[in-house]
């Protein structure tokens, strides 16, 4: 066979299957641009060589690589010792537009100019390859114009080259039958480039039909051209007189630059007979047969032999081709040129095809290399990707400068939301004067490395108290916190926890708080445990206080039986105890026998009802569980009655009384609650039934009696240090009560249950029932960060008085009323939150017992109700002062309730129904008439 194409590299049965391989050979190599009509085609000449499609399938078909990589099609004239060589791929634009969707994936993903140096460094790795193996090389161009991007690939080609010497020549040594001069200087001659235009400018294009010579102008052109490519080839050094030393050579005395002129070929057959059908449709009969025969003359022309032009491709080329098989190229210029030997080889095809493939191995394929040739690759992409070298070089010089910024003026150790701020402005530093590519990356780096220097002992704990304020200590090992509060994101990567100091967590914020019943203040550190918060600080504060050796309620507590005791484990909501707040504002709870059964003030019911009113409160749910036997228990109905719905002037509560039977006692459930497991938390709604807090996170304590305040005189500030001026005063609240005796009771009206009446009890006495009046003073404390306090009258205003000191208000708004749990504080411009803390009631002299059941739901948008623990309101000693103080600070299962910061943040709310009254019964269960 004649005349063989196969694509690199060559296999051993194409290397056989040539009859005469010890045949001189040269080799041409034709790469360049090419035209989206030619459909990556820059070898079209050669195929009107030989009067075959030798390269038409490029001609017709896409590529087949799925990527945009270069590919090296061969072509062996064996009659004519030729080798063609045709590079294809990634700056052919019918390449690119069929890998356009591919294309545009990877430059999202990796950008532009990383995308472009890949393509880049790929098709110079082709050339390097081309240029080492060639004796000519053929640059094409779709128009007659230099294309200066091949500047920078020559002269990358050119300095990279002396890299590859060692390893060039390591290859071949390797292979039989190579001369020692194409082993010395590592390649077959210093190649010639030559370059071929597909077109020329029009006013030098040949006419159809012509045969003729050339157009006088386009000689002067092409000369013209040759020498502007000459001027700019040595203005960058890439040519010079000795072609030895030079990656490739120009001509001395023959040309080097061709432009064809011959007229426009069909490459698109589709598209010329699309075309010509409809201007054949649009032309008149005369026209048609013009065309036809315009037609077949263009055709026969196209067709004829090229060594019948003067100005053909053909004589072009293989004038250069003749030149190399009789004597080789002498491309040396100058005065030194006779004194400098020139080498050239034309090899056996058996040796080239070996060669061939050991430099595509080295080059192309690139793999198993050597760290001298891995140098030389790095040295060859480091000449390409001048964008990358750039950024690289500005990115690393500015990135100190950056570094610099961050540690500017940095404390000895700083939180997450400094560090971010410092990082921040550290990287608008670095994007002022980075540039380039490798811009993301560097930034990637820098943060990085402002990371590693925090984290290198500058980080702080960052763990946050229970009022929401982080800890400033450096980052440390042990202090506990209650709850699941959140902790700052750490990598534990560059962390030593062996390192770290052991310490307490603290925010080195300090607040200014009163003690249990108000009499003293001290400074308290923010708190992280709940216990810290409820109880330990009030605990110290009553060993300097009247308030450690007052009278108390004692809060249920968790009372172990063992020392193997620990705390709950809770994973499932839990069913809700009693003390559950119902739909219409009252409280209903279970009671047990000889003690008082109350219900709130705050809702309004009849005196009867027609359901049973547990059931009724409590739901479905309530129905399943275990309800004390209520047969024989005390009845109680409260009526509150008010004069108008704007002003309430006066209460009025009904109390029936009946006997109690004394058997029902044994007949009550009391709810044990357990001695192995306390409760984690503080006791709300949704706690379990069976569990009681380690402390108690509320305290009341008795000051004594009544006489202690005087309504003239209010609180004073020797014994109520840090109240506000003009709020230190409790609100009266006068309440009528009427005694309704059941009529089957016959010792309602005997002398020996008479009352020893007072002046406040004195009223109206009906049959079977007794009216009369009380007084009760109320007041609900607000105590804000810095130890001001102060009362409110109502839900949305601070207590105040008038000129002479007369407080013209009463507690009625306060007692059926939601009251805020925070509150703005008049201290201060700022919105500085005070925060309920305590609530006083002075009792009076009276038949009966004000009672307290405080409630606190701290989120208004719902979550659990906080609660005290006992499961009846609380009863309070006649004629005595009593403190109610509340927690400082609320958490549930799911962490604490910060408080707000602002006054439009929800406030939460002490829920109405504190208040209330019941009859005080002896021991007995009679009331004392």
């Amino acid at each position: 066979m004649k005349y063989k194409k196969i694509s690199l590299p060559f296999d051993e049965n194409f290397i056989s299957s040539i009859q005469d391989n010890t045949k001189p050979t040269i080799i041409v190599s034709i790469f360049g641009k090419s035209s989206l009509a030619s459909k990556s085609c820059k070898a079209r000449f050669v195929n009107e060589f030989y009067d075959r499609p030798i390269f038409n399938s490029s001609l017709v078909q896409t590529t087949s690589n799925s990527k945009l990589q270069s590919s090296i099609e061969c072509f062996y004239d064996e009659p004519g010792g030729i080798v063609y060589l045709h590079l294809t791929g990634s700056f052919d634009s019918h390449s690119i537009t069929q890998n356009i969707d591919e294309l545009s994936t990877e430059i999202e993903e990796k950008g532009f100019l990383r995308v472009w140096s890949s393509l880049k460094y790929n098709y110079a790795c082709s050339l390097l390859f081309l240029f080492n193996v060639s004796h000519i090389l053929v640059l094409t161009n779709p128009v007659p114009v230099f294309d200066t991007s091949y500047l920078s690939y020559f002269k990358a080609l050119d300095c990279s080259r002396s890299k590859f010497l060692n390893a060039i020549k390591s290859t071949l040594s390797k292979i039989p039958n190579v001369s020692t001069s194409w082993l010395e200087n590592a390649r077959l001659c210093s190649p010639r480039l030559l370059f071929y235009y597909e077109t020329c400018p029009n006013e030098f294009k040949k006419k159809k039909q012509s045969n003729g010579p050339c157009h006088p102008g386009l000689k002067k052109a092409e000369h013209s051209l040759e020498d502007q490519i000459y001027y700019i080839l040595r203005k960058r050094r890439i040519v010079s007189n000795i072609s030895t030393h030079s990656i490739f050579a120009i001509p001395a005395n023959q040309e080097y630059v061709f432009m064809d002129d011959s007229p426009d070929q069909i490459l698109d057959w589709d598209e010329f007979l699309t075309n010509s059908l409809i201007n054949l449709c649009n032309s008149s009969s005369v026209e048609i047969k013009d065309r036809f025969i315009d037609c077949g003359l263009e055709e026969d022309n196209v067709e004829k032999d090229f060594l019948n032009k003067s100005h053909n491709i053909k004589k072009f080329l293989f004038d250069h081709i003749d030149v190399a098989f009789k004597k080789g190229f002498d491309d040396n210029i100058g005065r030194n040129a006779i004194t400098i030997p020139n080498y050239f080889e034309a090899p056996a095809f058996s040796t080239w095809c070996q060669v061939a493939n050991e430099m595509y191995n080295l080059f192309v394929v690139a793999n198993d290399l050597d760290e001298e040739a891995k140098i030389a690759m790095e040295t060859l992409r480091s000449f390409l990707d001048i964008d990358t070298n750039f950024s690289e070089r500005r990115c690393r010089k500015v990135q100190p400068i950056a570094m610099a910024a961050y540690q500017e003026n940095l404390p000895s150790h700083y939180n997450r939301n400094y560090h971010d701020t410092k990082v921040a402005q550290a990287l608008s530093v670095f994007a002022q004067h980075a540039r380039g590519p490798l811009l993301d990356d560097y930034i990637q780096i820098l943060v990085q490395d402002c990371d590693k220097f925090w984290q290198s002992g500058r980080q702080m704990c960052e763990t946050l108290s229970l009022t929401g304020n982080p800890c400033t200590q450096p980052l440390h090992k042990g202090g506990t916190v209650d709850g699941p509060i959140k902790e700052p994101e750490q990598d534990d990567n560059h962390i030593n926890r062996d390192e770290l100091l052991t310490m307490e967590h603290s925010s080195s914020v300090m607040y200014l708080s009163a003690c249990n019943c108000g009499h003293k203040q001290g400074t308290r550190e923010d708190p992280f445990t709940i216990r810290t918060a409820n109880y330990d600080f009030y605990q110290i504060m009553a060993n300097d206080c009247v308030c450690g050796c007052l009278d108390r309620i004692n809060f249920p507590v968790f009372q172990p039986s063992t020392q193997d005791y620990r705390a709950a484990q809770l994973f499932a909501k839990p069913p809700v105890i009693a003390g559950r707040k119902n739909s219409a504002g009252l409280l209903h709870t279970p009671t047990q026998m000889g003690h008082t059964q109350v219900l709130s003030l705050g809702g309004v019911f009849a005196s009867c009802h027609s359901v049973d009113p547990i059931n009724e409160i409590l739901g479905e749910a309530s129905r399943n569980r275990e309800i004390p036997d209520r047969q024989g228990l005390t009845s109680i109905e409260l009526t509150n009655m008010q004069k108008n719905e704007d002003t309430i002037s006066g209460n009025q509560i009904v109390i029936r009384v009946t006997d109690t039977d004394g058997d029902s006692k044994e007949k009550s459930l009391v709810r044990q609650p357990s001695t192995t497991e306390y409760l984690p938390g503080m006791l709300h709604t949704e706690s379990p039934n069976s569990l009681l807090p380690q402390f108690p996170s509320w305290s009341l304590v008795c000051l004594g009696s009544s006489c202690l305040y005087s309504h003239n005189i209010g609180l004073q500030e020797t014994q109520h240090p840090g109240f506000l001026n003009s709020t230190a005063y409790l609100l009266p609240w006068d309440v009528t009560v009427r005694l309704e005796h059941h009529p089957r009771d016959r010792y309602w009206n005997s002398d020996k249950n008479k009352i020893n009446s007072s002046p406040i009890q004195r009223g109206r006495k009906t049959k079977g029932s007794r009216e009369f009046s009380v007084k009760i003073f109320i007041g609900v404390e607000y105590e804000c960060p810095r130890g001001h306090r102060f009362m409110c009258s109502a839900p949305d205003k601070i207590l105040t008085t008038a000129g002479n000191g007369i407080v013209k208000e009463n507690g009625n708004k306060v007692s059926n009323s939601d009251m805020p749990l925070y509150f703005p504080c008049p201290c201060s411009s700022a919105p500085l939150m005070a925060q309920l803390m305590r609530i006083h009631v002075v009792t009076p002299k009276a038949p009966v017992h004000v009672t307290l059941n405080p409630m606190v739901q701290p989120d208004e948008n719902g979550g659990p109700i906080f609660v005290t623990g006992f499961d009846t309101p609380i009863e309070l000693t006649q004629s005595t002062y009593w403190v109610l103080r509340l927690p400082y600070v609320y958490a549930g299962d799911r962490g604490p309730y910060l408080p707000p910061k602002e006054p439009s943040q929800s406030q939460g709310k002490l829920l109405k129904g504190v208040y209330s009254v019941a009859e005080a019964t002896t021991d007995n269960n009679k009331l004392n008439i």
